[in-house]
């Protein structure tokens, strides 16, 4: 083995060309023979060496390529067991001749961050709609009026003038219970700024709803998405979906009263 700390470059030269024979011999007088041996010399000392590392493939990839992996979450808004209590404003969908606007209050309380419960009561404001002003401008004579133009004892005719007013069943108020799950939860980046937190949830329950027939049980379904400020207070958007059965033309047909709207909660801590 060449030892390059103890030996002169002429001694290198030399065991050189007892290493490698006649075939590179370095000790002639040619200059260009001199310069080969003083290259592989140079590189010999500059070139660092190499090592070899033992690399545990575990320490790479990690324990086990099939173990689960779970999403790292910093849960600014915690909201199981902290009652809420709400305001709420909306509209009825579905309604071709009213316009029928509601408002009321909710309560709720969350017993895990996913699942809660939650009741609500609205009352109605009730307008006639473009659609039924303009049918009740509408005026004839019905022609089963058998009494048309005859004579009264003061002396004038008798006449009927009926407008084609169409049936409704106006909706007066609603009471909700219904049980929440929100799974999805995430955050929202607003111009690099603003941090919101907010979660999308789905609905389902009972209601009562009080219309011009008399009040009826109905299933109620919906979904909405809550958007949190501070650590208490949100608010949300919602969609509800209550089915009842009403009577038409002397007919049970059923019935989609379908509602958005939107509100503000405080949670209690």
């Amino acid at each position: 083995m060449l030892n390059f700390s103890e030996t002169s470059p002429k001694g290198l030269v030399s065991e050189l060309s007892d290493r490698f024979g006649h075939k590179h011999d370095f000790r002639g007088n040619k200059p260009m023979n001199y310069l080969r041996a003083l290259a592989i010399i140079a590189l010999l000392y500059v070139t660092p060496k190499a090592q070899a590392f033992e690399l545990d493939p575990n320490e790479i990839r990690g324990k086990s390529s099939k173990e689960p992996v779970t999403v790292l979450q910093n849960r600014y808004f915690l909201k199981s067991f902290r009652p809420e209590f709400g305001l709420t404003a909306g509209t009825l969908l579905d309604e071709a001749y009213l316009k029928t606007t509601v408002t009321g209050v909710r309560a709720g309380l969350f017993f895990t961050e996913w699942v809660g419960f939650e009741v609500q009561g609205l009352k109605t404001s009730i307008q006639d709609s473009d659609d039924r002003k303009a049918l009740n401008s509408l005026k004839y004579r019905p022609l089963e009026d058998t009494q048309a133009g005859n004579a009264t004892p003061s002396g004038t005719t008798t006449e009927t003038i009926v407008t084609p007013d169409p049936e409704v069943n106006a909706v007066h108020g609603m009471t909700d219970g219904h049980v929440i799950a929100a799974p999805l939860y995430g955050k929202l980046n607003i111009l690099n700024k603003w941090i919101v937190y907010t979660d999308l949830y789905v609905a389902a329950g009972v209601s009562r709803v009080v219309t011009d027939q008399g009040a009826k049980g109905a299933f109620t379904m919906g979904a909405g998405e809550r958007f949190y400020v501070g650590q208490s207070w949100s608010f949300r958007f919602d969609f509800k979906d209550r089915i009842y059965t009403e009577t038409r033309a002397g007919v049970a047909t059923r019935k989609h009263s379908k509602s958005v709207d939107i509100g503000a909660g405080y949670f209690f801590n």
